[in-house]
């Protein structure tokens, strides 16, 4: 990325880039307290969360080289082209059972949108190539700070609203699980995750005892107690455990640590026993769940139901014509039909929302037999509210279209092709690969973490569309892009 800052502007913008990702969690819980307490429908942070985004790329396009001015025009061009075409794709297939309206389906398409200027300001700002004689290590150690102190303002946020009694549920349907003042406990769950992975990537067993790294460990320590015991979900908990058993495998195998594995063994060990001794609101909520659903009958055939009842309940009124008219398009009331028909075939749970989503949109799309539908999208918020995707990967094609997925996702899962290619060939190219990959500890558990958002991203969604979650899955990128692309050390 060229532009042509002075070390001083690029050390400043660096900063307040640091900044913006100290100041994600006061923006979540400003949002849930507007919402919940005030009772408005748009939050504050609505407004001011862009902003800072938004005033650094303005400087990085008025600091750029003529070429990047031109390529960031033509992005920026046929960004606008797609969102324009995808709303008026959505107009026309909105119906009276949508879950939102034109407002409503703008919103996501912006939010991806910023994704990608998330994406391009964090490049031009920290990534700093061979050719541009500043040290960059300075700025990227304090971004990477930046994430301890995001994760520790979370979880004390979300302590506080436990201990005063003010605290949200996570599931409010069930009263399970505890997610502060935040909006979504999915959401949630997917920042407080991925900004944990961050924060384990930079313990230093060398440096252990330095005040930073003592500040850091107890983040890390108190947030995984409260993800495994009381988040009450299942990407908090599973996630959790895999961060820690990550970081313990790549430690034991590349620098033969024995003390580590010893100690972490003890440390899941004892996780395990205190799950099992003092439960987990996460398994609380899967027992709870499992019991409703064990109880719901199909009216149709007085067996266990396999679709929600609502759907059931649509289902039996567009076979007996008492449907109101322009609820549902034909379309979707032949998806509705082959979703119960294919989950009483394959016996899906009731409560299995995630693939009952999938498979009714893959028929929906079957069904419109639409190909602009097809490139730009059929619609994120046209459907059913039951029927809007979690799967994120699935829905953005669908939903957005293959284009809108080459221009939101296809970037990510690129970089994290690239990636796996560079790490292969560098590792065959080193005279001693174990050193060169125990040298590369930090880079290969960022590489996997990519590549765990991309995977979390299908199976439980709210990754890519948190506004605060797509800057830590930027900021892992950058950092991965700066180990093998750019030079800061000079």
């Amino acid at each position: 990325m060229r532009t042509k800052f002075t070390v001083k502007q690029r050390e400043v913008l660096q900063r307040i880039l640091c900044l913006f990702v100290v100041l994600c969690p006061i923006f979540d819980v400003a949002s849930f307290l507007f919402r919940n307490y005030f009772k408005t429908e748009v939050s504050i942070s609505t407004f001011l969360r862009p902003i800072i985004p938004l005033i650094v790329g303005l400087f990085v396009f008025i600091k750029s080289n003529k070429k990047l001015k031109i390529t960031l025009l033509i992005t920026g061009f046929i960004y606008a082209v797609y969102a324009f075409v995808h709303y008026k794709v959505f107009n026309s297939l909105v119906t009276g059972c949508s879950y939102g309206n034109a407002i409503n389906e703008m919103q996501y398409v912006f939010n991806f949108t910023f994704l990608i200027i998330d994406l391009i300001v964090y490049l031009c700002v920290f990534l700093v190539k061979n050719e541009t004689p500043i040290n960059n290590e300075k700025g990227l150690q304090i971004l990477k700070k930046s994430f301890t102190i995001m994760l520790s303002i979370y979880i004390v946020s979300i302590i506080l609203a436990i201990v005063t009694g003010t605290s949200s549920y996570t599931y409010s349907e069930t009263s399970t699980g505890y997610k502060g003042w935040l909006e979504s406990g999915n959401s949630a769950s997917a920042v407080i995750l991925l900004a944990l992975f961050v924060c384990i990537s930079q313990i230093d067993i060398k440096k252990i005892k330095q005040k930073w790294q003592i500040f850091n460990l107890i983040t890390i320590v108190v947030t995984s107690i409260y993800m495994v015991t009381t988040m009450g979900t299942r990407t908090a908990m599973f996630g959790t455990f895999l961060a820690i058993g990550l970081w313990i495998v790549l430690e034991v195998l590349l620098n033969k640590n024995k003390k580590v594995f010893i100690i972490g063994l003890i440390g899941i060990i004892l996780a395990g026993v205190g799950v099992g001794v003092f439960g987990s609101m996460t398994i609380s909520r899967r027992k709870a769940m499992d019991e409703i659903a064990s109880k719901l009958i199909d009216v149709n055939t007085g067996l266990p139901a396999h679709t929600t009842q609502d759907m059931i309940a649509i289902r039996g009124k567009i076979l007996d014509g008492t449907i109101e008219e322009g609820y549902m398009s034909d379309a979707q009331k032949k998806a509705t039909l082959e979703l119960y028909d294919y989950a009483n075939k394959h016996n899906l749970e009731p409560n299995d929302s995630r693939t009952q989503q999938l498979v009714y949109n893959v028929f929906l799309m079957k069904e419109q037999k639409n190909p602009v539908a097809f490139l730009f999208g059929n619609g994120y918020k046209t459907n059913y509210r039951e029927m809007v995707m979690e799967n994120e990967v699935a829905g953005i094609f669908i939903n957005f279209g293959l284009i809108g997925f080459l221009l939101y996702l296809a970037p990510f899962f690129g970089l994290s092709i690239y990636f796996i290619v560079k790490l292969i060939k560098n590792t065959k190219l080193s005279k001693e690969k174990k050193q060169y990959l125990s040298n590369k500890k930090e880079y290969i558990y960022l590489l996997i973490t990519t590549i765990f958002s991309l995977c979390l991203s299908w199976l439980s969604g709210h990754v890519f569309f948190g506004t605060s979650t797509m800057i830590v899955i930027v900021s892992v990128n950058i950092f991965i892009l700066n180990e093998i692309e750019g030079k800061t050390n000079e």
